[in-house]
Parts: structure tokens; C-alpha cells; sequence
């Protein structure tokens, strides 16, 4: 009887070993098509980003001109303030 009682046991110790199994390959069966799902979002998010992008330089030509020299802007000021700000100031301690 301890055989049978054995090969009772190892049997569903074996169902139970194949059912975390065939879990196991679901939830990655899952993942996979999860982690695809997301790529293809993503890559619409990228192509919605760029069509509104086209989209609002039909809308406004000139922002991105007006953007473009505000950047120039601000890239002479700090250019020119930089060195002000390394040189030590005399002023302050007076």
C-alpha cells in the first residue's frame, strides 16, 4: 500500500509540477503580447507626436522661426553673462 500511496503522490506532485508549468508559459505567452501591445502604442504615440508637430508648423510657420531666435537669444546672453559671473566680484565686499 505505501507504493500505491507513493505513486499516488509523485503523480500529483507531477500534475501539480505541469499545471505551475503550462501557468508559467501562459503568463509569458501574456507578457509577450503585452510587451508587443507596447511597442505598437508607442510607436503610434511617435507618429501622433510627429503628425501634431507637422501639424502646428502649418498652423504657426513662424514659431518655430520665433522659437529659433529666442534660443539664439538666450544662448548670447548667457554666453555674455557667464564670464561675469566666474570673475570675482569687488563690489560685493565693499
Amino acid at each position: 500500500m505505501s507504493d500505491e500511496n507513493e505513486t499516488v503522490a509523485t503523480r500529483l506532485w507531477r500534475d501539480r509540477v505541469q499545471i505551475r508549468e503550462q501557468e508559467r508559459n501562459d503568463a509569458q505567452a501574456r507578457a509577450r503580447i503585452a510587451e508587443e501591445k507596447v511597442a505598437i502604442l508607442m510607436a503610434e504615440n511617435d507618429r501622433l507626436t510627429a503628425e501634431n508637430a507637422r501639424l502646428r508648423a502649418l498652423i504657426n510657420p513662424d514659431t518655430n522661426q520665433a522659437r529659433s531666435e529666442t534660443e539664439q537669444q538666450m544662448e548670447a546672453l548667457k554666453g555674455a553673462l557667464l564670464p561675469l559671473l566666474s570673475q570675482p566680484s569687488m563690489r560685493l565686499n565693499s
